[in-house]
């Protein structure tokens, strides 16, 4: 969707979604063959549940780094939007430390070698550092976007402020959902009967994350045109203050419908009586 909705998309914007969507089809690819490998060929042996196989890679690593690649775009977006360096820093600090304990996490999963030896207090710690700094950033994302989206929102322009409503439900829902199942990993990965229920929002979160990304991106995106009996519609183009999420520094451009009643006014069309004489316009 994004590849054909966004071809004039800068390339800063381009790259840095499609190294996303790199790292996910690598995350797909492992767990797909860690699953073969578990529930088909050794099926019913327990041995091969157990053994931690590339799980310290699908898992830690590329959550982490999705994770960090996520939360630096919301950076990017709020630094714009706030004229400022202090909340971005915040951020960026917050996604650091993630990312190391998400590195951190995968040493000691590749340690353990099997998930009945992992759970132990190390992990614990490096698991804390991983999903909290990750739901902390994920909250403070949220809020600030917030905040600063409202701060932007105007009195007179209605299409304005529907745009504006509609980025700050995404940014409240999407950080919601990334920051709960970060703290869900957590609770799971320290219940004191330590089963293996952590792994399923484990391996989730890397998708979780980049799908957030990809709503904001693709909620610029504006599909076909309309008509009816009574008044047909034409999608124009306009140019609009980098406010939305998925904006570079410069402008963005967003879908806007405007009626034919208001292209006759503006006399980019023919009125009903023109329209019955030859048409010798371009």
């Amino acid at each position: 969707m994004y590849y054909l909705a966004f071809p004039s998309d800068s390339i800063r914007n381009k790259l840095f979604v499609y190294l996303v969507f790199a790292i996910e089809i690598l995350q797909t690819v492992v767990i797909t063959k860690s699953a073969f490998h578990v529930f088909a060929v050794g099926y019913g042996n327990f041995s091969y549940y157990n053994a931690i196989d590339l799980a310290w890679l699908d898992v830690p690593v590329v959550s982490g780094v999705v994770a960090f690649l996520a939360e630096i775009f919301y950076a990017y977006r709020i630094m714009l939007l706030a004229q400022s360096y202090w909340v971005p820093c915040i951020i960026f600090i917050l996604a650091i430390v993630q990312l190391a304990g998400a590195i951190a996490s995968a040493v000691v999963l590749k340690q353990a070698v099997t998930f009945s030896r992992l759970l132990g207090p190390h992990f614990f710690i490096t698991a804390g550092i991983w999903n909290g700094g990750s739901a902390l950033c994920d909250v403070i994302i949220a809020v600030c976007m917030t905040y600063y989206l409202s701060r932007h929102m105007p009195d007179s322009m209605h299409d304005t402020q529907v745009l504006l409503k509609k980025v700050m439900t995404l940014v409240i829902e999407t950080g919601t959902a990334t920051a709960a199942i970060a703290i869900l990993n957590l609770v799971l990965a320290v219940l004191p009967s330590r089963p293996s229920y952590y792994q399923v929002p484990s391996e989730i979160l890397a998708k979780v994350y980049s799908n957030s990304m990809m709503v904001l991106l693709n909620s610029r995106m504006s599909i076909g045109t309309s008509s009816s009996v009574h008044e047909r519609t034409h999608v124009s183009r306009f140019r609009t203050e980098p406010f939305a999420a998925g904006m570079d520094t410069n402008a963005i451009e967003l879908g806007e419908r405007v009626t034919i009643a208001q292209l006759e006014a503006d006399g980019q069309v023919r009125t009903k009586e023109d329209r019955h004489s030859p048409d010798t316009s371009v």
